[in-house]
Formats: C-alpha cells, sequence, structure tokens
C-alpha cells in the first residue's frame, strides 16, 4: 500500500454541513462506564521526522490589479513572528530537539508586474505542474528572490492568485464548491526543497460573515503555518516521512484525517462554515490552530481559545466500527464540556461522498425532518445532553463503503448550542465505519486498532441538505 500523504488544502465545502431544524427534544441517557477522563481523548498530532522550519521566511507574491496587494505585503511583513504566531506554533519541535518553530525574519513582496497565466496545474504525486515550472523560472531568473541556502528552504513563497485564475491540483479546483482555497506544496530545485503556498483570493461561503480579505488571511496562515510545521511532501529519502500529522498508522485517526486532513491548521477549520476558526491577530484575521497540550487536557484543541468560552462536544467510545452491509451497530457517546453550561442537541451524520452510507437513531432521542431547497425531506435523530450525558448511537451501514477511495464511510457526532435551525455554536467528532471485508484488508477485526493506512486528503464530504 503506498505512503503518500494528500496534500493540505484550505477546504471548501460542498454545502453547509446540515443545519438542522428539528422539533422537539429527546432526554439524555447516562453511563457508569466512561474512559478515564470521561470521554475518549482527542488525538494528538505527531512528528514523522521529515522536518520543520526553524525560522520561515514569508515572500508575498502578488499579480498586477491586486487590490490587497498593500494589505497582503503588510500580512505577510509580519506574521511569522506575531503574537498570534508565537501562540499557535508552541511545542512544534523536532523530536531529536534540534530545533522548535519560532519567529521569522520580516516578509518581503514581490509585486509581478505580469498577469497570471488563466489557469494551472499543480500536483502533490509527481503529476505534471505548470505551476512549479513557472515559479522555479521565475526564481532561476531573477523576478523572484532566491530561497535561502538549507536542504529545505525556510523560505515560504505564498502565490496570491485572483479567483479567475483556476489552479487546478491533482484533479481538483480552486474556488469551486468542493474544490479549495489554498494549499501548501514543495518542490525540488537542485539538492533544495522549496516550499511554496497557493492562496487563491476566493470569496467566503455563505453563512460566513467574513469579508474576501479576511478569508484570504485565514487561507494564508492555515497555509502559512502548516508550510512551517510539514513543509514536504514526498521526501527522496522516505515517502512516508512527514513534519507534523496525524498519525496514520492509528485507525481512530483515519475519521479525522478523512473529513479535514491530519495538519495542524486542518483539524481546526470549521466545517460548518460559521466562521468558528477565525480569530484576530492585530489589524488581520487568521485561523485558529490545533494544540496539543489544549486536546490533551481536553480543552478546545483549537488555539487561541475565544474568551468565555465554555467548549462542548460529545465523543464516540468506539471510533473505528466493523460491521456488514445491512447490519447496524450500537456506538456510546459521552457529552462534556470544560465548563458549566446550557444544555445542546446531540444528533449523528453520515460524511462520506453521495450515496448515503449511513443511517443513525438515538436511543431515547427523537426524530426531526428536514426540506431543502429542492424539496426533498430528510429524517434525523436528535436528543438534548449536558456535560455528563452519555446517549447510544446506532449505525447501520446500507452500502460497501469499499469502492471509496478511503475503503470506509464517515460518520460524525455533531452537538449544536442555540437554536437547532440557526446555532451559535457547532462541534463535531468523527468516525469510520467499514465492512468486515475492508476491515481485513487494512489489518483490523473487531476491537483492534493496528497497521498502517495511508491519510487522504479530499474536499468536505457531501452534506444533506446542501
Amino acid at each position: 500500500m503506498e505512503t503518500l500523504r494528500g496534500p493540505s488544502l484550505s477546504r471548501r465545502a460542498v454545502g453547509t454541513v446540515l443545519v438542522l431544524a428539528l422539533a422537539g427534544c429527546g432526554s439524555s441517557g447516562q453511563s457508569s462506564s466512561k474512559p478515564p477522563g470521561g470521554h475518549t481523548p482527542f488525538p494528538q498530532v505527531t512528528y514523522g521526522d521529515a522536518g520543520i522550519l526553524t525560522a520561515p521566511k514569508v515572500v508575498t507574491i502578488t499579480f498586477p490589479g491586486d487590490t490587497m496587494a498593500a494589505q497582503l505585503q503588510s500580512f505577510g511583513q509580519s506574521v511569522a513572528s506575531s503574537s498570534w504566531w508565537n501562540a499557535v506554533t508552541v511545542g512544534y519541535c523536532e523530536a531529536k530537539g534540534s530545533g522548535c518553530v519560532g519567529d521569522g525574519p520580516p516578509g518581503i513582496a514581490a509585486m509581478l508586474t505580469e498577469a497570471p497565466a488563466p489557469s494551472y496545474t499543480d500536483s502533490d504525486t509527481g503529476g505534471p505542474s505548470t505551476l512549479q515550472t513557472w515559479l522555479a523560472a521565475a526564481i532561476t531568473g531573477g523576478t523572484l528572490p532566491a530561497p535561502d541556502d538549507d536542504p529545505i528552504t525556510n523560505t515560504i513563497y505564498v502565490l496570491y492568485f485572483p479567483p479567475t485564475t483556476a489552479i487546478t491540483l491533482d484533479g481538483e479546483q480552486s474556488c469551486q464548491n468542493g474544490g479549495f482555497d489554498g494549499y501548501h506544496n514543495s518542490m525540488a530545485m537542485g539538492s533544495q526543497q522549496v516550499v511554496y503556498a497557493v492562496v487563491s483570493e476566493c470569496p467566503p461561503l455563505p453563512p460566513e460573515t467574513i469579508d474576501t480579505f479576511q478569508a484570504t488571511t485565514v487561507t494564508a496562515s492555515h497555509e502559512i503555518v502548516e508550510s512551517t510545521t510539514d513543509p514536504v511532501f514526498l521526501p527522496p529519502n522516505d515517502p512516508s516521512a512527514y513534519g507534523y500529522y496525524l498519525d496514520f498508522t492509528n485507525p481512530n485517526n483515519w475519521g479525522w484525517i478523512d473529513i479535514e486532513g491530519g495538519e495542524i491548521a486542518d483539524l481546526c477549520v470549521d466545517p460548518f462554515n460559521m466562521d468558528q476558526d477565525a480569530t484576530g491577530d492585530g489589524a488581520f484575521t487568521v485561523q485558529r490552530i490545533w494544540s496539543n497540550t489544549q486536546a490533551a487536557a481536553s480543552l478546545d484543541p483549537c488555539n487561541p481559545i475565544p474568551k468565555g468560552e465554555a467548549y462542548f462536544n460529545a465523543a464516540p467510545r468506539q471510533q473505528v466500527i466493523v460491521v456488514g452491509v445491512g447490519a447496524s451497530a450500537t456506538i456510546e457517546v459521552d457529552a462534556f464540556s470544560d465548563a458549566p453550561r446550557s444544555a445542546w442537541t446531540l444528533t449523528a451524520q453520515d460524511w462520506s461522498p453521495s450515496p448515503t452510507y449511513l443511517t443513525f437513531s438515538i436511543a431515547g432521542g427523537t426524530v426531526g425532518t428536514i426540506t431543502d431547497d429542492a424539496g426533498a425531506t430528510y429524517n434525523f435523530p436528535e436528543i438534548t445532553v449536558n456535560d455528563g450525558s452519555t446517549v447510544s448511537v446506532t449505525v447501520t451501514l446500507l452500502h460497501d463503503p469499499g469502492s471509496l477511495i478511503t475503503g470506509e464511510a464517515d460518520g460524525s457526532i455533531i452537538s449544536l448550542s442555540g437554536d437547532p435551525s440557526t446555532p451559535t455554536a457547532a462541534h463535531y467528532w468523527p468516525f469510520i465505519v467499514m465492512s468486515p471485508a475492508d476491515a481485513a484488508d487494512a489489518g483490523i477485526s473487531p476491537g483492534t486498532t493496528a497497521r498502517h493506512h495511508p491519510p487522504r486528503a479530499r474536499r468536505m464530504p457531501r452534506h444533506l441538505p446542501p
């Protein structure tokens, strides 16, 4: 089985994750046999010995006619030494103690005089890349500054493209529903690995309230921090090596990787498009970033934590479910919060690509309905929970997920605060469902977690209604 990691992409959802308009709420259940700490622990992002950037130098690259160019240059000059940077990069060090992510020098700007091409292709799997060809020529020809001399350069070339320029990365396109806002990658130039990030200046998606400039800097901050903590794709000496990424040999992580990706910014992208991943950094808007320390303490794992927040979520005790097609399995789910707060709504949803692979019911809960714009009606289970509640969720596998690129269906426990039709906050916890044959092929049997499984990066799964 290949050990290729997928690209890190700032995602554009196919549609907003289900916002429920449900009638009535069920009662919450209790259980005395909870895991240590009260719930399944959050995952930890691990270091894979492929290197990090200890002092990243941001090169901001803009094209003629970009009305945001001056603001983006100011952002790039300070982002790698800002208060946000110093907060979110704490603890990201090379395992052998040879260095940690620190402040970079002031960023520099390159305002190009020629417009970009209408389209570029790119690849992180060795496929053809007109973007890399163009970037390498611009560097060697002196249009762009040369990188530093390190084998993995501390220089990050951040390219800001207008939404009219189509970037296609291994078949996925920028600024399209189901596509991406940005990604980071690396390419070989001689004996060096040159690190770059692509940011498309896509308008935000509803119901986001941030503007295009804020959405652009959120995407850029995402890619700059991941370029720093996981800079190199496909290292020539070890294709399975990586910087900071979820341990993709652990099946308990596969749901997280399927849904958002395994890097430290991926894990904090808000799939509900409610701007829960955005935070301030002086005059700029940036993305919140995964903190192993906060995750281990059962706090909101995304740093910085909003002031006054009482974080809430619900964790399935079983994150790998092996069940036959047409059969069902019941899992226990523990609701928790890190401070006293009011009750919230818990539901479960299939986050696999279409068609529907999973259906759910909740013991003691009720069934709500919602009708989409096309007039189709969907049923969803719901129940009211609070810190300490335990509920039983039954999962039924409708189709064999073996034909999916992941070989598994993705489900998610969703917690919603406020009116479910217009929630004020929402969090999720993923899990995977596999058929016995696919589980055996991956080296899993019921009750075990073992063997390597390569991570995959793809756009947000299809959510109903759109």
